[in-house]
C-alpha cells in the first residue's frame, strides 16, 4: 500500500531509480492536478522507493493538503498514486534522470548542509531582532511584487516539508516559516503595511543591529528582546527569544508561562501553549495570573470544560478570585452562587 504525506511519498516499483535521482511529478487528485519535483531518498530494487517533495507551487501544495485532510483520503491514496505511476511512466527520462546538482561528494554535501543550517540560525535570530523588511530581504521602498517574490523564494528554500530528512531542523523551520508568513501577510497588504510602518516609526525603526554578541547575551537580554517584539505586536518574533529563556531555565515557571502566552496567540501553536501552561502550573501552582491566562486560552479554543477545570483549580488556592468566579458563572449560563457549577461538578466528584 502506498503512503502519501505533505513531505513525500512511498511508491512500489520493481525497478526504482537510484537514490539522488529527481522525478518530475504530475498526478491527479480529487482536489485537482498537482505538479512538483521530488528526490529519491531511498531506493530498494524489487520493492519500491521513498521520495521527498522538494519543489511544489503553493497552489499545488494547497491541493495536496486539502486531499490529505479529507476523511476518505486513505482509501483514495492508492488510486491517486497509481495514477501518478502511469503519468510518470510516460516520461521515463524524467524518472531516472539524475540531478547533477545532487551528485556531490560527501564533503560537499556536508558543507552545503552547514551553510543551510547557518542560514536558518541567522534568520531565526533575525526574527526576534529585526523588522519584517530585513527578514524578507527587501526595503521599505520595495514594491509588493518584490515582497511576494522574496517570500516565495524563501518559502521554497525553508519550508520544513522540504527538509523532512533533517529532523533536528523541523521545529526551527516551522518557527521560521510562521514568522516569514506573518511578514508576508503584513507587507503584502497595503493597510497592514502602513500600520506596521507607523509602529516602526514610533519605535525609532526597531533596528536589528545590536552591539552585544551572542556570548554576552543573558536571559534578561532575551526577555528584553521578547518584550520589544511584544510591544510591536510581533508575537511570533517573541516566541524565538522566549524559547531561549525556557530552554536555558526549564524549571522556571515564569518563562514557561510567558512563552505559553505568546504561543497561544498563534493558532498552530496553541496545543504547545497548553503543555507549557500546564507545566508552569506544575512547577509553581501559586501564580494566579497563569491560571487566568490558561483558562482564557482554553475558552478561545472552545474548550469550556477544560477552562472550567482550570478556573476551579484557581478557586481552590484562591477562593476569592473574582475573575475565576466570573468566568465560571459565564460558562455556566450566568448562574451565580453555586458552590460547584454543573459544568465542572464531575471534576470535583472525581477527586472524592
Amino acid at each position: 500500500m502506498e503512503t502519501m504525506g505533505l513531505g513525500g511519498l512511498y511508491l512500489h516499483d520493481a525497478n526504482p531509480p537510484a537514490e539522488g535521482s529527481t522525478i518530475e511529478l504530475i498526478f491527479n487528485l480529487p482536489t485537482g492536478q498537482v505538479r512538483g519535483r521530488a528526490i529519491v531518498r531511498n531506493s530498494l530494487p524489487g520493492k519500491g522507493m521513498g521520495i521527498q517533495f522538494v519543489q511544489m507551487q503553493p497552489e499545488d501544495r494547497a491541493k495536496l493538503h486539502q486531499f490529505l485532510s479529507r476523511q476518505e483520503a486513505p482509501q483514495e491514496t492508492h488510486a491517486a498514486v497509481a495514477n501518478l505511476r502511469k503519468t510518470s511512466s510516460r516520461s521515463p527520462d524524467s524518472t531516472s534522470r539524475p540531478n547533477s546538482q545532487l551528485a556531490l561528494s560527501p564533503r560537499s554535501q556536508e558543507a552545503a548542509k552547514l551553510r543551510f543550517e547557518k542560514d536558518v540560525k541567522r534568520l531565526i535570530e533575525l526574527t526576534g531582532k529585526g523588522t519584517y523588511y530585513q527578514l524578507l530581504g527587501v526595503t521599505s521602498e520595495s514594491p509588493g511584487s518584490h515582497v511576494k517574490k522574496s517570500y516565495y523564494t524563501m518559502a521554497r528554500k525553508f519550508h520544513p516539508d522540504n527538509h523532512m530528512g533533517n529532523r533536528e531542523l523541523i521545529t526551527p523551520l516551522k518557527d521560521l516559516m510562521v514568522v516569514i508568513s506573518e511578514a508576508y501577510r503584513t507587507l503584502g497588504n497595503k493597510e497592514k503595511r502602513a500600520a506596521y510602518d507607523k509602529r516602526l516609526a514610533a519605535m525609532g525603526g526597531f533596528s536589528m543591529h545590536r552591539d552585544k554578541t551572542e556570548t554576552t547575551e543573558s536571559i534578561e537580554e532575551w526577555l528584553k528582546r521578547a518584550n520589544e517584539c511584544l510591544r510591536a505586536k510581533n508575537f511570533v518574533g517573541s516566541i524565538i527569544w522566549l524559547r531561549k529563556c525556557q530552554e536555558t531555565a526549564p524549571e522556571q515557571a515564569v518563562y514557561r508561562a510567558t512563552l505559553a502566552r505568546s504561543l497561544g496567540t498563534i493558532p498552530q501553536y496553541q496545543q504547545e501553549a497548553i503543555k507549557h501552561f500546564q507545566k508552569a502550573i506544575d512547577l509553581d501552582p501559586w501564580r494566579e495570573p497563569v491560571y487566568v491566562q490558561f483558562g482564557e486560552l482554553l475558552e478561545r479554543m472552545e474548550l469550556p470544560l477544560r477552562a472550567c477545570e482550570i478556573y476551579s483549580k484557581l478557586l481552590e488556592i484562591s477562593p476569592t478570585n473574582a475573575v475565576a468566579r466570573e468566568r465560571l458563572d459565564a460558562l455556566n449560563g450566568g448562574k451565580k452562587g453555586e458552590k460547584h457549577p454543573p459544568l465542572v461538578s464531575h471534576f470535583f466528584s472525581r477527586k472524592n
